[in-house]
Formats: C-alpha cells, sequence, structure tokens
C-alpha cells in the first residue's frame, strides 16, 4: 500500500497553477487544437513544460499567492485559467485569419458549396480554408514562429499578477485593434479573388446588355471557377509570404502586449 503526503503545500500549489496556464494554451495553439491529437498528449507535453519553467516563474507564482493568500485556491486557479484561455484565443485568432481569407476566397471562386464536415477540427470547412491553413502551419512550424508564442507564454507569468488587474483597464482598445487587423487582413489576403470576381461580374453584366440571347449565369459559373484558380495560382506565392508576414507582424503585437 502506497502511502502519498503533501511536504509542501505552497509548491504544490505552485506548480498547479502553473501548469493550469500551461494545459490551457497548449490545447488551443495550432495542431494542438486538433481533435485528432490525444489528451493524454497535451497534458503530458504541457506537465513536460510546467516542470521545464517552474523553476524559472515559481517567484512570480508565488507573489499572487502572497498577495492573495494559499487559502484562495479556487480563485487563483480561477484567475490563471481565464488569462490562459485569452491569451490562447488571441494566439487561435491569429490563425482563423488564414481560414476566413479562405473562406471568402473559397466563397468568390463559386466554390461555397464545396464543404465538408472535418471530424478533426470538428467544423464544416472548404478546400481552399484546409489547404491555406495546413500550409501557413507548416510554414510557421518550419520557421520557427512558433518560438514566440512559447516566449510569450514564459514572460506572461512575470507580466500578469492578480494585483496587476488594474492595469488592464486598457486591454479592450487594444482587443478592438486587433480584431479589427485581423479582419482587415483577411480582406487584405482575399483582395485579388475579390477583385477579379468584381471585374467578372462587370464584364458579363456588359455582355449581357449587348448579348441578350447568352446564359450569362451559366457563364458566370464556368468563368468564376477557371479565372478564380489560375489567379490563385498565380498569386499563391505572393499571398503566402505576404501572409507569413502578417502573422509575424501579428504575434509581435501580441507579444509586446504581454509584456
Amino acid at each position: 500500500m502506497v502511502n502519498i503526503s503533501v511536504i509542501d503545500i505552497h509548491a504544490l500549489t505552485c506548480f498547479w497553477l502553473v501548469f493550469t496556464r500551461w494545459m490551457l494554451v497548449i490545447i488551443q495553439l495550432p495542431i494542438f487544437d486538433n481533435n485528432s491529437i490525444p489528451s493524454l498528449v497535451k497534458v503530458l507535453f504541457s506537465l513536460i513544460l510546467s516542470f521545464a519553467f517552474f523553476p524559472l516563474v515559481k517567484a512570480e507564482v508565488y507573489k499572487d499567492m502572497v498577495y492573495m493568500g494559499v487559502d484562495s485556491f479556487w480563485i487563483l486557479t480561477i484567475f490563471y485559467a481565464v488569462v490562459s484561455l485569452l491569451i490562447g484565443y488571441l494566439v487561435k485568432c491569429l490563425m482563423e485569419l488564414f481560414t476566413a481569407s479562405g473562406s471568402v476566397i473559397t466563397q468568390q471562386i463559386g466554390f461555397g458549396a464545396v464543404a465538408y464536415f472535418d471530424p478533426a477540427s470538428a467544423s464544416r470547412v472548404g478546400p481552399f480554408e484546409q489547404i491555406i491553413r495546413w500550409t501557413m502551419i507548416v510554414v510557421i512550424i518550419s520557421s520557427g514562429a512558433l518560438l514566440p508564442m512559447f516566449k510569450g507564454i514564459f514572460n506572461s507569468f512575470f507580466s500578469i499578477h492578480v494585483y496587476d488587474l488594474g492595469k488592464m483597464a486598457s486591454s479592450p482598445e487594444y482587443f478592438l485593434t486587433v480584431f479589427k487587423g485581423l479582419f482587415m487582413s483577411a480582406l487584405l489576403l482575399a483582395s485579388p479573388l475579390i477583385f477579379t470576381n468584381m471585374l467578372i461580374m462587370t464584364v458579363l453584366g456588359i455582355v449581357a446588355r449587348t448579348v441578350p440571347q447568352m446564359n450569362v449565369i451559366m457563364v458566370s459559373f464556368v468563368v468564376n471557377i477557371g479565372l478564380g484558380l489560375l489567379v490563385f495560382a498565380a498569386s499563391s506565392s505572393e499571398f503566402f509570404r505576404v501572409a507569413f508576414q502578417i502573422y509575424t507582424d501579428k504575434l509581435g503585437n501580441w507579444f509586446q502586449f504581454l509584456l
């Protein structure tokens, strides 16, 4: 029979808070937010990160425990959970930027009806959303752009404390700026296809007036898909270059916010 006893409740509580932050952020990061990744893998990876960073951040977590008291275990847990979900959600929003641009491109080309339920992401997706999302994930991981994410999470232990909640009063303005920037960035990435579709509709409208016998609706389907695919193929290299630049810029702003 094994008897387990806790020698230092303060250290255990401190480690639990560190694990809470890492765990709730990790499950929202690219790849880890996929349902095909077992929960056990996410938990074990979070435990490894917690063990690795615990000696470096425990002093900062102790400050929250001293301020609130050890008896405020659940209050501290809720605070760290909310902060972790917020940090992870902002990172996830950066990735949703590419999904949003892919959705706009899908609609502009005429592939709006070509969608399926993806059990891995537990959502309905189209072809361009998947292509753009997974291409950007590979580019981000291969370029080392995930390192600033982990560095930002690490720095959050030093910059976000219970006793500094008053300093977060200006955060709504930051969030509004971020979400506005994400929306405009998605439109920017899809702008070549948007203008191509507008040009096609304008030309077909003129043709419909000059040649009433032509079935413009049927022709528009073929022209939209064919020309849309050609434009995307021609601009794909520039698309992913600009997309990666936007991602790094937004990630830099997020990193500065955590500091």
